[in-house]
């Protein structure tokens, strides 16, 4: 497809965005350990939700995410938390494991929030953050839905490999239907 055709392509999808049909959901891989632990992380994803774009908990082992402990290591090993840490991170045996300070500075709530938000990357714990950067129309990762993400985008457009920046719909390459997705998120300011 040569380049006015493609460029004739997006102004006509920035300018119809109900048209698109983007992802309705993000499911977020984290293996919360215990009850307390696994409500305060879904009560955290909740806040990450919007009617029209729920974030969900995929705590199956196929998801492999960091696994969520209250307190430490138990037993001969374990070591004793700083008193002014919420929570620190550690990989053991290669799996990454977030463990809370059950006497932190900071409510167990307030530590798991930090926490997933540093996880995801977010710049700020909002359902519009998480959005962004859930969605994957936020392709260069500075929080923002912007022309450079489209730039990038268009950049590999008719291309076709795993993993290309601006393949959103995840199918291998870059062509209409991640156009659709991106002008779901993208709002002409």
């Amino acid at each position: 497809m040569k380049r006015p055709v493609i460029l004739a392509l997006v102004s006509s999808a920035l300018l119809s965005l109900g048209a698109a049909q983007a992802a309705k959901f993000a499911s977020v891989p984290l293996r919360p350990q215990g009850d307390a632990l696994r409500q305060e992380v879904l009560s955290a994803l909740r806040a990450l939700s919007s009617p029209d774009f729920p974030v969900t908990l995929d705590d199956s082992a196929q998801g492999a995410g960091p696994l969520l402990l209250l307190g430490g290591q138990t037993g001969a090993s374990a070591v004793p938390f700083n008193p002014d840490v919420a929570s620190r991170t550690l990989n053991v045996g290669g799996v990454t494991r977030t463990e809370f300070n059950p006497q932190g500075p900071v409510p167990l709530a307030a530590a798991v929030r930090a926490e997933i938000g540093k996880l995801l990357g977010l710049s700020e714990f909002t359902a519009l953050s998480a959005r962004r950067k859930l969605s994957g129309a936020d392709i260069n990762g500075d929080g923002k839905v912007d022309l450079s993400d489209l730039a990038l985008l268009m950049g590999n457009y008719g291309k076709t490999t795993s993993g290309l920046p601006g393949d959103l719909n995840r199918d291998g390459r870059v062509d209409e239907s991640d156009v659709k997705l991106f002008t779901e998120e993208y709002k002409i300011p």
